[in-house]
């Protein structure tokens, strides 16, 4: 698939900084922003321990429930965070920005998606909702989950940010 800029990372990296120049924490924002973010990256594994990029149209395990569950998990770590730096105004800076950035970059991937494999994703795209489905099925999310893949799809990666931004705001608040 051809990138197209999108800045996204660019922005990214800007609103990190700003983020965490910004950050409040307290013992408590962190625990609870800790929580949200392990919920958030729990969903990114499982993604990324299913896919197999430009195999197949992942429809099984957690792309039963998504069709965008990287995007979902990595949603609900960005409002992880936002809970443990405790900046109303940023929190409502990623709530506008984070749709409206990862909005084309969905429709981008399902135009794509949908020259790709045809018929195939138009059907998956009509019995899948785009964000989420409302169900959970744990059971199969689990047998179609391989750790191999998720480390394959770097996904420890976005692991690594986690552990980083919580050392920033445990020495933030103890240091600082």
């Amino acid at each position: 698939m051809a990138r197209k800029n999108t800045y996204r990372l660019q922005i990214s990296f800007v609103a990190a900084i700003v983020f965490l120049f910004r950050a409040n924490p307290t013992l408590w924002s962190i625990v609870a922003g800790t929580v949200i973010m392990a919920i958030g990256e729990a969903i990114r594994f499982a993604s990324a321990g299913t896919i197999t990029k430009y195999k197949a149209v992942a429809s099984t395990g957690i792309y039963s429930c998504s069709r965008n569950p990287l995007y979902v998990g990595s949603f609900i770590i960005g409002a992880g965070a936002c809970v443990m730096g405790r900046d109303p105004w940023f929190a409502l800076f990623f709530i506008m920005a984070f749709p409206l950035m990862y909005y084309r970059i969905i429709n981008r991937e399902e135009k794509f998606l949908t020259t790709r494999y045809g018929e195939e994703y138009l059907s998956y795209k009509r019995t899948v909702s785009r964000l989420w489905s409302g169900k959970l099925p744990i059971g199969e999310i689990i047998r179609c989950y391989s750790h191999p893949l998720a480390m394959k799809n770097k996904e420890y990666e976005a692991l690594m940010g986690i552990f980083a931004v919580i050392v920033f705001m445990l020495v933030k608040l103890y240091i600082f």
